[in-house]
């Protein structure tokens, strides 16, 4: 499966939620808290990704200041350094992405860099089975065919 199949197949499509890097981090948390997401864009008014910025860069920034999300911004604490994918990237080369980097969202851009959605590894794993449940049901009426 590719990268463009899964993102057709996400409850909320290809939309990716992004937020300034300028804004705050409580702001921030409570974008994450309202859309149930676990990792946020920050991108510039013009829509490129300037980084990305999880529940974990937060619990790590609080875990350095008690006051951090009355004074931090999203650029203090988010990764600067984004991995993406690109629509026709496989399943495998997620895997091995976010295996390799210990990520657990990726961006995808299209030819451009720009934003196009978003693919977390939960939806790696959900097209992984969902390809294995077809083989297996495949193979099971391959078996009663020639029986």
């Amino acid at each position: 499966m590719i990268v463009k199949t899964i993102l057709k197949t996400k409850a909320r499509g290809a939309g990716v939620v992004t937020i300034s890097p300028q804004a705050s981090i409580a702001e921030a948390a409570h974008l994450l808290a309202t859309h149930r997401i676990g990792a946020v864009i920050a991108a510039d008014d013009d829509g490129a990704i300037r980084g990305i910025l999880s529940e974990r860069d937060i619990v790590r920034g609080l875990a350095q200041s008690d006051n951090i999300c009355t004074t931090a911004r999203v650029a203090d604490l988010m990764t600067a350094a984004v991995q993406t994918c690109h629509e026709n990237d496989s399943t495998e080369n997620l895997m091995k992405i976010m295996t390799s980097k210990r990520i657990r969202h990726l961006p995808v851009v299209d030819s451009a860099g720009r934003l196009t959605g978003m693919v977390t590894i939960g939806d790696v794993v959900k097209s992984r089975l969902d390809e294995m449940d077809m083989e297996v049901d495949n193979l099971r009426n391959y078996v009663s065919a020639t029986h």
